[in-house]
Formats: C-alpha cells, sequence, structure tokens
C-alpha cells in the first residue's frame, strides 16, 4: 500500500515539474521574444539589422496592399484580392492598344503628376505598383524574403497625414512612414536612401490637405524633389482642385476612363462568390451591350464596382438583372447600399432624405465655381440638421447620420482630409437631385435655363425618375438644346407624339444630309436600342438608311447610329453589308465582342480584318485570332501571329487559351522541340511558362513564335505597323539558338567599342563594385568585360533610356548578330532589352533550347532527389551487371557444360560492364547539361526575369 502510494505521488509531482517545465518554456519564449522585439526596436536601423529590417518592411507592403477594403459591404467587409481585380489604368485621350499602361508611362520620368476624378484609381494605382514591388520579393508562402535589387523602394505616404503634424518635413514623414511599416530608426539609412535616389515616393492625395496647408505642402514637395531629384516622385490630386502646381515635373497624366476590354478584366478578376454561376462575367458584359446608358458608367471603376456588387449581392440567386436606365440603375444602387444588411442606426428614408437634399445643394452651385462639386462640411452639416428636423428627429444626431452615409454606403465621400464631402460619382449627384425635384418641373427648368451646362444631365434624368409626362419639359428644352431634347426620348417615360415626331424628323433630316457629330450618333442609338415602339420605329429606319443610303453621308451614319444601340439583330444587319472601308465595316469594329463571329469570318478572305479583332482585345476575339494562326494565307498568318502575340500580355487572354483547343495541332503540347519544329511550331519557347502538360498556350505559342522567326525581321518592318508580342516569345527568339537561317550564327568579339561609351567609362569607376573580373591590359575589351558595363549601365538605365540602349545595340551590332535578332532584341522592354545583350555578350556560341526548355528555377531546386535516384539507378545496374558476371563464373566453376564459357564469362563481364558504365557516364552528361543550362547566362539574365510575377 505504502509503495502504491509513494508510486502515486511520484507520478503526480512528475506530471506537476512537467506542467511547470511547460509553463516556465512559454514564459522563457515569451521573455525572449520581448528581449528581441526591444533590441530590435532599438538597433533597426543599424547595419547589422538593416537587411532584416528591408525584409520586414517588404513584408509589410506585401500583406497590407495585396487586399484593398471598397465602402460597398454585405454581412461584413468585403476585401478584394489586389493582383486578380487591379486593372491598368491609361492616361489621356488614348486607346488601350497604342499606349502605354500609366504604370509604365510612370517608370519612364522621374516626376510625375497624376490626376483623376474620385474613384478613377489614382490611390490603387499607387498601392499596386507597391505591392508589385513587393511580390516580386516575397516568396509564394511569405516565409522568405529575396530582396535582390534594392532600387525604387516604394514609399506610399497619405499627405492627409501632413494635416495632423504640420511642422515635419517631408524626410521626417518618411521615416515615420517605415517606421508604421516595421522598420523603426531609420533615419539614417532613409538620408542615404534618398541620397543615393534608390526610393519611389507616392505623395497620394494632394486635394486630402487642408486648404489653408496645401500651398505650404505643395513648397515641400517642390523643394524635396530639388533636392533628391535621382528618387520617383509622384503626387496624385483630383482634377477639380489641382491649379498647375507642379509645371516643372517631367509629365502631368490623367487617368482615363475604362473600355469594354478593361471592364472585362476587372469583371473577370472579381472574386465573385461561391454558387455564382460560371458565366457571371458574360451575363453582366451582355447586360451593359443590352443599356448603353448603364455601360456609359460602368467606365468608371468606382461604379463599375457598384456594378459587380449588385450582381454578386443583390442579384445572387434571383432573375434580377441590370436595368435599362440609368434612373433605374441609381435607384437601385441607392437603395441597396443605404439598406445595408448589418445592423444600422439610421432608416433609409431618412438618410435617402439627407443625400436628396446635399445633392440638390451641390447641384445649385454654378458651373464656374472652383472645385464645386465639393460641400464645406459645416453646410453639410447644415443640410442633415435640416432634414432631421423636418422629420422630427434630434438635430444633435446629425454627424452620426452623416457618418454612417459616409462609412456605410461609399455614396458621399468625405475629402480634404474631412474638410468637405462630395458624392462618389457626378451623376450620382444629379440623379438625387433630379428626385427632389420630382413634383417641380417648373424649378427644374428654371436651374437648367439659368446654367444649362450644370443641369443638363439633370433634365435627362428627371425624365425617367418617374413615370410622369414628360412632354413641357421636352418642349421647353427642345428650343434651348434640341440634342439634349432628343437625349431625353430615350429616357422619358411619357412624350406627346406630335413632339416626339418633330425632334425625331430634324435628325433624321441631319442624318441624310451632313455627318452627324458624336453626340446625336449617341443619341440616335440610345432612342433606337429602346425596346419600346418609338425605339423599334427609329431601328428599322436606321435599318432601311444603310441598305438603301441617299449618299455617303447617311450610310457612314445610320451605320454608326446602329452600332451605337449594341443590340445583336444590328449586327444581323450590318453584317452582310460590312466589305473593307465600308460604313457597316468601320461600324462593326466598335461593336466588342458581339461583331467577332462576322470579323472572323470577313478575315478567311480579307487579312485587314485581323487588326480589327486584336482592337476587341476581348478572349473571344482572341480564340478567333488563334485560329488563323494555321491559315492558308501568309499574310493573315503573320498579322494574327502579332496581333495575338502582343494580347497574350493580357492576363484574361492568357488564361483563356490556355484551356481552348489549339487550332491545326494534333500533336500532344509536351512533344520535344525537334518534333514540333518539323510541325511549323517552336513549342519549347512558352514551356517554361506553361501550367501543366495540357497547356493549350505551348503549341499556340509555338507557332506564333515560329511565325515571327520565319518573318525574317528586317528594320523596315519594325515599328508602327505591327504590335510587339508578348516579351516571353520575343526574349526566346531572339538569344536561343533554334532552327532558322540563323542556326550556325555565333557572338563574335566586339569589333569596335562605342566612343560614348568608352567616354562613360572613363568618368565613372571601370568595374562594376564587387567584380572579380581582372582590368584589360590594353585599349580591348572583352565581352566579358562589356557585359560587366551594360550591367553596371543598368543603374542609370531609368534616367538614360537612349542611352543605355542606344550602346547595347551597338555593341551587339559590332559582335555580330544579325539584323533579324538585333530588331528581335529592340522589341523587347527595355530593362529586359539590356539584360538580353548582357547575356549574349557572355557567351560566344547561342545558347541552346535546353537553356531555357526546361523547370522554372524553383523546380530545378526540387531535382537533386531525382539526380540522386539516378546515379543510384545506375549504381544498381552495375551492381546487376556484376552479379550476372559472378553467376556466370559460378557455373563455369561447377563445370556446368556451355560452351567455351572462360570466353563467356570474360565477354559477358565487358559486355555489362562497359553498358553500365556508359549508361551512368551518361546519366552524368545529362546531368551536367542540366546544371549548365540552369546556370546559363541566358537564364539568368533573361528567362529568370520572365518567370517572375510583374513586368520584366
Amino acid at each position: 500500500m505504502g509503495d502504491a502510494v509513494w508510486n502515486w505521488l511520484v507520478g503526480l509531482g512528475g506530471f506537476l515539474l512537467g506542467i511547470l517545465a511547460l509553463a516556465s518554456k512559454d514564459l522563457l519564449v515569451a521573455k525572449v521574444k520581448l528581449l528581441l522585439d526591444f533590441l530590435y526596436g532599438r538597433f533597426a536601423g543599424s547595419r547589422l539589422l538593416r537587411r532584416a529590417a528591408l525584409a520586414k518592411y517588404t513584408r509589410e507592403l506585401y500583406r497590407r496592399h495585396r487586399e484593398f477594403p471598397v465602402s460597398f459591404q454585405a454581412d461584413e467587409a468585403l476585401k478584394l484580392p489586389m493582383e486578380s481585380v487591379y486593372v491598368p489604368l491609361y492616361g489621356g485621350e488614348s486607346t488601350t492598344e497604342n499606349r502605354p499602361a500609366l504604370s509604365e508611362t510612370l517608370r519612364r520620368a522621374r516626376h510625375s503628376v497624376v490626376l483623376g476624378v474620385p474613384g478613377a484609381g489614382k490611390t490603387l494605382l499607387l498601392r499596386h505598383e507597391s505591392l508589385m514591388w513587393a511580390r516580386q520579393r516575397v516568396r509564394e508562402d511569405s516565409s522568405r524574403v529575396d530582396l535582390g535589387d534594392l532600387r525604387e523602394i516604394p514609399v506610399l505616404l497619405e499627405l492627409h497625414r501632413c494635416n495632423k503634424d504640420p511642422d515635419l518635413t517631408l524626410e521626417q514623414q518618411v521615416v515615420r512612414h517605415f517606421a508604421r511599416h516595421g522598420f523603426p530608426r531609420a533615419d539614417t539609412w532613409v538620408a542615404g536612401a534618398l541620397g543615393r535616389g534608390d526610393l519611389a515616393l507616392y505623395f497620394d492625395g494632394l486635394d486630402e490637405v487642408a486648404t489653408d496647408l496645401r500651398a505650404k505642402v505643395v513648397e515641400l514637395i517642390k523643394e524635396f524633389a530639388d533636392t533628391y531629384a535621382d528618387c520617383r516622385i509622384v503626387v496624385t490630386c483630383r482634377v477639380a482642385v489641382y491649379e498647375g502646381q507642379f509645371t516643372e515635373f517631367d509629365q502631368t497624366l490623367r487617368v482615363r476612363d475604362f473600355d469594354e476590354h478593361l471592364i472585362r478584366r476587372f469583371l473577370g478578376g472579381w472574386p465573385w462568390r461561391a454558387g455564382t454561376a460560371t458565366d457571371t462575367v458574360d451575363q453582366v458584359l451582355g447586360a451593359l451591350r443590352d443599356t448603353p446608358q448603364i455601360m456609359s458608367l460602368a467606365r468608371n471603376p468606382l461604379l463599375l464596382t457598384m456594378i459587380a456588387y449588385l450582381y454578386d449581392f443583390v442579384y445572387a440567386g434571383t432573375d434580377q438583372v441590370l436595368p435599362h436606365t440609368r434612373a433605374d440603375f441609381y435607384k437601385q444602387v441607392i437603395g441597396s447600399l443605404l439598406a445595408d444588411r448589418r445592423q444600422t442606426s439610421y432608416a433609409l428614408p431618412l438618410k435617402k432624405a439627407v443625400l436628396q437634399h446635399l445633392a440638390l445643394a451641390a447641384q445649385d452651385i454654378p458651373s464656374g465655381t472652383h472645385d464645386r462639386l465639393a460641400l464645406p462640411e459645416d453646410e453639410v452639416l447644415k443640410t442633415v440638421r435640416t432634414v432631421l428636423e423636418q422629420q422630427g428627429r434630434d438635430v444633435a444626431l446629425a454627424e452620426d447620420v452623416l457618418k454612417e452615409i459616409v462609412h456605410r454606403s461609399g455614396l458621399l465621400l468625405a475629402v480634404d482630409n474631412g474638410e468637405r464631402y462630395q458624392f462618389a460619382h457626378l451623376t450620382l449627384q444629379e440623379y438625387l437631385a433630379a428626385m427632389v425635384l420630382a413634383a417641380d418641373p417648373a424649378g427644374l427648368l428654371r436651374r437648367y435655363e439659368a446654367d444649362p451646362q450644370a443641369w443638363r444631365e439633370t433634365v435627362r434624368l428627371w425624365c425617367g425618375v418617374e413615370p410622369r409626362d414628360c412632354t413641357e419639359v421636352v418642349r421647353a428644352v427642345y428650343r434651348r438644346d434640341p440634342v439634349l431634347a432628343f437625349q431625353c426620348l430615350a429616357d422619358a417615360h411619357v412624350v406627346d407624339d406630335d413632339l416626339a415626331e418633330q425632334v425625331l424628323w430634324r435628325f433624321k433630316s441631319e442624318l441624310r444630309h451632313r455627318d452627324a457629330d458624336e453626340q446625336v450618333l449617341a443619341a440616335f442609338g440610345l432612342v433606337a436600342g429602346d425596346r419600346r415602339r418609338r425605339g423599334v420605329l427609329l431601328f428599322d429606319y436606321l435599318t432601311d438608311v444603310v441598305r438603301m443610303p441617299t449618299g455617303p453621308q447617311s450610310a457612314r451614319g445610320a451605320a454608326r447610329a446602329l452600332a451605337a444601340t449594341n443590340l445583336p439583330k444590328a449586327v444581323e444587319v450590318l453584317a452582310p453589308l460590312a466589305h473593307p472601308d465600308t460604313p457597316a465595316w468601320h461600324a462593326l469594329a466598335s461593336m466588342g465582342d458581339l461583331a467577332v463571329p462576322v470579323i472572323r469570318t470577313a478575315a478567311e478572305t480579307n487579312p485587314s480584318a485581323v487588326g480589327m479583332l486584336r482592337a476587341i482585345r476581348t478572349p473571344k476575339a482572341a480564340r478567333a485570332l488563334a485560329g488563323l494562326l494555321w491559315h492558308r494565307n501568309p499574310e493573315t498568318e503573320t498579322l494574327s501571329a502579332f496581333h495575338l502575340g502582343e494580347l497574350l500580355t493580357v492576363p484574361e487572354i492568357e488564361a483563356e487559351l490556355r484551356t481552348a483547343p489549339a487550332p491545326g495541332s494534333q500533336d500532344p503540347p509536351a512533344m520535344a522541340p525537334a518534333a514540333s519544329e518539323g510541325l511549323d511550331r517552336l513549342d519549347w519557347v512558352w514551356r517554361p511558362f506553361a501550367q501543366g502538360p495540357d497547356d493549350s498556350l505551348v503549341p499556340i505559342a509555338g507557332r506564333i513564335a515560329w511565325i515571327i522567326d520565319q518573318e525574317r525581321l528586317d528594320q523596315n518592318r519594325t515599328g508602327t505597323d505591327l504590335p510587339t508580342p508578348d516579351p516571353r516569345i520575343i526574349a526566346a527568339l531572339a538569344v536561343i539558338k533554334h532552327s532558322s537561317p540563323d542556326a550556325d550564327e555565333r557572338v563574335g568579339p566586339v569589333e569596335r567599342v562605342p566612343a560614348e561609351l568608352l567616354e562613360w567609362v572613363g568618368h565613372r569607376r571601370w568595374m562594376p563594385s564587387g567584380s572579380s573580373v581582372p582590368a584589360p591590359d590594353g585599349p580591348r575589351f572583352s565581352n566579358s568585360h562589356l557585359s560587366l558595363f551594360l550591367e553596371d549601365l543598368e543603374t542609370e538605365l531609368e534616367s538614360s533610356n537612349s542611352f543605355v540602349l542606344q550602346q547595347s545595340q551597338a555593341l551587339l551590332e559590332s559582335a555580330g548578330l544579325s539584323t533579324h535578332r538585333l530588331n528581335l532584341t529592340r522589341m523587347l522592354p527595355d530593362r529586359l532589352q539590356l539584360r538580353a545583350a548582357v547575356a549574349l555578350l557572355r557567351q560566344s556560341e547561342f545558347a541552346a533550347v535546353q537553356s531555357w526548355d526546361t523547370l522554372p528555377p524553383e523546380t530545378e531546386r526540387r531535382r537533386p532527389s531525382h539526380r540522386v535516384g539516378s546515379g543510384c539507378c545506375s549504381l544498381a545496374f552495375l551492381g546487376f551487371a556484376l552479379s550476372v558476371v559472378g553467376w556466370v563464373s559460378s557455373l563455369a566453376a561447377k563445370n556446368i557444360p556451355t560452351p567455351d564459357h572462360p570466353q563467356l564469362t570474360m565477354a559477358a563481364a565487358a559486355v555489362l560492364v562497359l553498358g553500365a558504365a556508359q549508361v551512368f557516364r551518361r546519366r552524368q552528361a545529362a546531368s551536367g547539361r542540366r546544371r549548365n543550362a540552369a546556370t546559363h547566362p541566358v537564364r539568368e539574365y533573361v528567362l529568370k526575369p520572365l518567370l517572375r510575377p510583374g513586368p520584366p
């Protein structure tokens, strides 16, 4: 009994000691962590911990910017994944196919200003730039950071912070920014990084700086830009607030609206909830095409987000679709966003009444007033109190009501750091103002006559707000602005037939006798696209005109008006009449996916139709182009290759073609390079970027590459007449030896070093820091030396693009590259073009296909186990051979009758040992080739940048 008690006591004591040990361990770990955090906070800026601090900063950038919140919420905050939802923004009035994205344009200048309306995506542009920088350095699981090249380190500084601490310098604000992102005490390092030009400063929201501080902040930014001229600096601001304060900056860019191609990209990246129909994107786009009024709203990123929200959170599981008028759309959006499924403190009617009166107050501001769309905070609160008093509520609730509207709906935005308030989009304000005046047509006309420019759209929306007779309003408007009266016919519920016919007759006559302007054609499209009787009759009239025109003006106008309806039946009318350079031909090109089948058929006999497919820039158009890669007309094939090659840079088109059947391809994509060449394809070109063995892009891109390579580019063929294909295809053709007329081409020694490069070398250190290559003994430079010069010149690329690229091209030409390869390198992005020159100069012969056609670097690092396995198999084979030799010898030793058994033994031994040795030697050679391919300059300088996310 005593022993049992003793054993129980010992067990209990051991158990308690174990618990105490575990508790002490956790306590010790916590204390050690506190100590390490304290030491890091004290010494993060020291040389010892600097790279660790930068790695932590990079990881924090990635964490903060990989998702972004939006104000349209259902049951909880909605956060969207940046990489999938973000759509490249473009500046000016250009189209997406002939101008670079804003992100690329910003990298071409040191100092830039970006302007845009609310909701245009200015802040998102800067957040995406920061994310892409961090994304290139953070591994997939976020456990490791490869800092690599520490230049252009992004610093996204919200300028509204200057309101809180106006006495801080911008340098101090930058130091605080790093502290907020896990890099404390960075003042010494920041000073050095600014002096070296290693930072990219993104000053976001000049309009959010308090009005009385704005001039001071502008001067601080100007002084900052002068002091740190080598740093990239970008300032964003609302259009209405900007007064040209930074005229000395290199460029001022304005964000332009989305086109249909960018709308599709946005919807394709939206994280649709589980259970959403797979064809939701096509449904939304179809609804937008059916309602031109709503399509015009979807061109603003903020309003497009509202449309996606409606489909994802409101229409899901119902038969609802987008309404056909702007007025009905705004009614749905405002009702849905104000209703908010979460618990709210104030009822929807109260909040709607507040927004309506605020809209009328903002709309009453004369159009010539600076920043007329933003209301001061005191005036906003005064309006809210008035509404509360009218509804018998406590006026002390004004601030809480305003806060709920701003934070829960996203319809009203706080700007200028909360000093002023503005509607998320001007048309929201115009619609709500029209709602207030729904029963006051006289008040509406009085305001319109006093300020027609400001009230034009409100008049149109008023006609569609309620099912009323709009005849007198349209009649009054017609006397002053016939085009506006024409547009009102599409919105109005009821208009006297005689007045409507009078308006239509005027513009029908104009259509027959002269070229109509864009506003008139858009009005024709709106009215003819209406499903009511008046719209059907006008559509039939336009059909008759385009089929039997009275002159070139009438045919051109009627075709464009039909295209403006965006109706499938308009395609049916235009398709039989569409021939090159006819009105119907050009009108079809503006109808997007609706026109793809017709244009695809036309391309069978007319190569000029290929460019029209590219201009549409949708996955459906890309599939049509893929089918033309195996066409019997060489010109059609060439145009299709270049145009589709350029479209591969669009992510959703690349994703679509990965699963598309490859036209003209009968063999599996994973065929050997030599076999694919025999089928007029270079499949090895795309294999490093393939996603699985059945990736259809392998044969499609291989066909594009083969066609481009056979084209033998000369100086006249590159330039403006053909688009630039995806750099992943061009880079492979430029640096890899493959079956072509230049298969025996070599990279010879550079015969002449340009004088400008020699002068540059003379004014700087002769070699890059850390180089182990000895200086040349004489005036000649080896290709290795020259490649190092170019690598060092990469630091000058942003500020001296033309000089750097000119030197690289001159060296390659002197080394004996063909015109074809030189032109291929010129088609690469600037930084990749320089890297390709470095890789080419570091080899005497062009890299073999194996240097490109291998697994990505991350995969290759996991391959040693396979190599070990191969070596083990070889050893096993050798052991088997020796055992066979021993078996034959034992037979001989036992005098088993075999003819000439000593000779048999020795022959078997020789054959098997030699065979095993040959297998072992071949496997060793293959392993060596794989190692050489994995470390070849082409992989290091050209392929690896292309495998990373973001721009190469």
